[in-house]
């Protein structure tokens, strides 16, 4: 054997022996740190979806979690396709930046160009647009809710925005608008001619071989689609219709963690955004946002990410730049463990520790801080939920309900209510006494005032 291979089978066989090493040191392959993390939730059925994770142009996660159809049994996989609710408004920001390098429109252009009888749209630039500074009320705050229950032009949602008032001067605030995109996306059919789907598709889409991404359409056939769900009792159900397209350029598209990863991989390139258009998306300004996307430090490590929360699906993409590492995650069930869930697989993929989502066995709380939390709690005008405690927790009833509910102590403060599928954590006041409580099921908080 030539001197030269034989250097290379012990260089081999170093790396084979320091790879052994290291995965005994750390006791986990990457695979198995994350099933261990989520276990507890997935054995109560509390977290359905894909997970990605890719680090320097390698896939070196990729993996699907419970059913993306609960009904017919369907599993998830890397090739089920999620609504990317929110996470749509970096594919509309990056086609406006298309359309500036084309010469068709600038940022810095006042969207009554466009819509030259929008209410006040000289005083807005389509760069505020893109940044949530522009002073206009999120979609759902004015909109009315049966908009989703029937097909709507971009045009025809824009026509609906124009007699609802500026919450903030143009400038003044950064303000999350789902408004302002849709804004974008009538900007971006003005000016190209296209629909906004179709622009996205033969400017980003098509040239990244993004074949499992597009407009959600409820009529269309889309292969591997998940359904969603949700869950605000014992019982997990299907969401109810929605019609996605009516926000277009906020959150209508679908996508699948493999087309995102190559998503991800373009924009560190010049594929589909140049250098400079690149360097407007990712500058962070009122709010840590850039275009479409937030910018921000996380313990040392610059993450450029953006959320998307939608109709039972919620997910997240998680760009770790510096370390070319990302965390693809897109959930079709609106699981209380969703966020958590989110940031845990970033701590793993970053070698740090997560927060267990559930412990293992409840926390031991004394007697004294229990009774502290007893009383009659009131949400809104009439609800009210009743606190008693007993030595393994807390046992809750509500208003109009006989049943009790057991709540676990996951710490202190923190209780997990199985026969609701919900967190518990009670507020202080400015006395240290017992203030409310926060009832978090789903994505969203629910507070109560205490009463007795």
């Amino acid at each position: 054997m030539a001197l030269s291979n034989r250097v290379e089978w012990r260089a081999l066989l170093f790396l084979a022996a320091f790879f052994i090493i290291a995965l005994s040191v750390s006791g986990q392959t990457l695979e198995e740190k994350i099933d261990s993390f989520l276990q507890p939730i997935l054995k109560e059925d509390l977290i359905s979806g894909t997970i990605l994770i890719g680090q320097k142009g390698e896939i070196i996660f990729s993996k699907g979690y419970g059913l993306a159809d609960r009904e017919h049994s369907v599993p998830n996989s890397p090739e089920t396709a999620f609504r990317l609710g929110s996470m749509t408004k970096q594919f509309t920001a990056a086609a406006i930046l298309i359309l500036e390098e084309k010469g068709k429109l600038s940022v810095n252009d006042p969207f009554s160009k466009y819509y030259s009888d929008f209410p006040e749209g000289d005083k807005i630039t389509l760069h505020q647009l893109l940044t949530h500074t522009s002073g206009l009320a999120n979609f759902s705050q004015g909109a009315d809710s049966n908009m989703f229950m029937f097909p709507h032009t971009v045009d025809q949602v824009i026509e609906s925005l124009k007699d609802i008032p500026l919450q903030s001067a143009p400038g003044e605030k950064f303000a999350y608008s789902n408004a302002g995109y849709i804004i974008l996306a009538g900007v971006i059919e003005k000016v190209s001619g296209e629909k906004y789907a179709d622009f996205l598709e033969n400017n980003i889409f098509k040239p990244l071989g993004m074949s499992h991404t597009g407009q959600d359409v409820y009529e269309k056939i889309v292969p591997h689609r998940a359904e969603g769900y949700i869950c605000f009792g014992p019982e997990i159900t299907r969401v109810g219709y929605r019609d996605l397209p009516t926000m277009s350029g906020a959150g209508s598209l679908y996508s699948t963690s493999h087309d995102l990863f190559l998503w991800d991989q373009a924009l560190y390139s010049d594929k589909i955004l140049s250098a400079a258009s690149r360097q407007k998306t990712f500058t962070a300004g009122q709010g840590n946002y850039g275009y479409g996307w937030f910018i921000e430090d996380r313990a040392g490590h610059k993450a450029i990410s953006h959320r998307g929360e939608i109709s039972g699906f919620i997910g997240s993409i998680d760009r770790y730049v510096d370390d070319s590492l990302v965390v693809i995650a897109l959930f079709n069930f609106e699981s209380t463990f969703a966020r958590a869930v989110i940031r845990g697989l970033s701590d793993i993929a970053l070698g740090r520790e997560p927060k267990p989502l559930l412990v293992a066995t409840p926390a031991a709380v004394d007697s004294i801080t229990l009774n502290k939390y007893a009383g009659i709690y009131l949400f809104g005008p009439v609800d009210t939920m009743f606190v008693k405690p007993v030595e393994s927790g807390l046992i809750l009833t509500q208003s109009g309900n006989t049943d009790s509910l057991p709540a676990e102590p996951q710490n202190n403060n923190l209780f997990w209510i199985r026969g609701m599928n919900a967190m518990l954590k009670f507020d202080f006041g400015a006395d240290s006494t017992i203030a409310g409580l926060t009832l978090i099921n789903s994505v969203n908080p629910y507070r109560a005032i205490r009463i007795e």
